[in-house]
């Protein structure tokens, strides 16, 4: 329970700094100087505790997978937040735990009737949210909508597999390691098209504290979101972390000053209350 709550804390901060580092630099850029170091502090950390630990071709495939759907996630997210409300990521990673539930419906033989209201609820609080704000500045287009729908479902399934890894004991350092490499090998592939338009000197100088900040950060909000994972089932963490998104949203409200009314909030609350209703009857 405690290394959940402390990376729901720190998952929410680092989301503002992603938010705030984004205003003036590509999203490739940024997360390949970022997964740089928590790439390096990961695979450091795992050799020096783990360098015994037999590593099969097997294994890293099974790991990679839910690190690509990581990445795919990473990249919808950020690709929405750098122009977006901060408000959407918060829903859209609540509605996360419907794709976590259909999983346990169709391959953990857990009972479907039960949970339909939960998710009556949640598609009527997002409805609501989507209604109350069509004529908000927080708006957004059908294709930010595809990419936060894409992120969702991507950091499911992500968790779903790397909760299957946890569970065969793999060392969660490893899996963070693996998947902060995928992140650094796909984001420098991206930036390479854009060397021309970044001064790197300047900016890796410029931006060297906040990305060191943010790759600790975003290291041990992994490190004890894997460890929670671990004595859990998805299903439980999906639940807590419904503590992250709500928390995300209070922060975009106080520091990005973005409007938080009282239909937001009462639309938040559905999906919120529909969300634990899937939880409950779900475990």
């Amino acid at each position: 329970m405690l290394y959940i709550i402390l990376s729901i804390l720190l998952f929410s901060f680092n989301n503002v700094l992603w938010k705030k580092n984004l205003e003036k630099l590509p999203v490739s850029f940024l997360v390949a100087y970022r997964a740089f170091f928590t790439s390096t502090i990961a695979l450091s950390l795992f050799f020096y505790f783990h360098n015994e630990t037999v590593v099969s071709p097997q294994l890293i495939l099974r790991i990679t997978t839910g690190s690509v759907f990581g990445v795919i996630g990473l990249f919808s997210m950020l690709s929405v937040i750098q122009k977006a409300s901060l408000q959407w990521l918060g829903i859209y990673n609540l509605l996360g735990i419907v794709f976590t539930s259909l999983y346990l419906w169709f391959f953990e033989k857990v009972v479907f009737t039960q949970s339909i209201f939960g998710l009556i609820l949640i598609l009527m609080g997002f409805i609501f949210y989507i209604y109350s704000n069509k004529e908000a500045h927080i708006k957004i287009t059908i294709k930010q909508h595809a990419l936060l729908l894409l992120m969702a479902m991507s950091f499911s399934i992500s968790s779903l597999v790397h909760w299957k890894n946890l569970k065969s004991d793999i060392p969660p350092l490893l899996i963070i390691s693996n998947q902060e490499i995928v992140v650094f090998i796909t984001a420098f592939i991206l930036t390479i098209f854009k060397f021309k338009t970044i001064k790197i000197k300047e900016v890796c100088k410029n931006y060297f504290f906040r990305v060191v900040l943010m790759a600790l950060i975003i290291f041990l909000a992994l490190l004890f979101s894997f460890l929670g994972l671990k004595i859990t089932n998805p299903v439980v963490s999906s639940v807590l972390f419904l503590a992250s998104p709500l928390t995300t949203i209070l922060l975009s409200t106080f520091i990005f000053r973005e409007q938080l009314t009282v239909k937001n909030g009462m639309a938040i609350l559905i999906i919120a209350t529909g969300a634990f209703i899937l939880h409950y009857y779900s475990v």
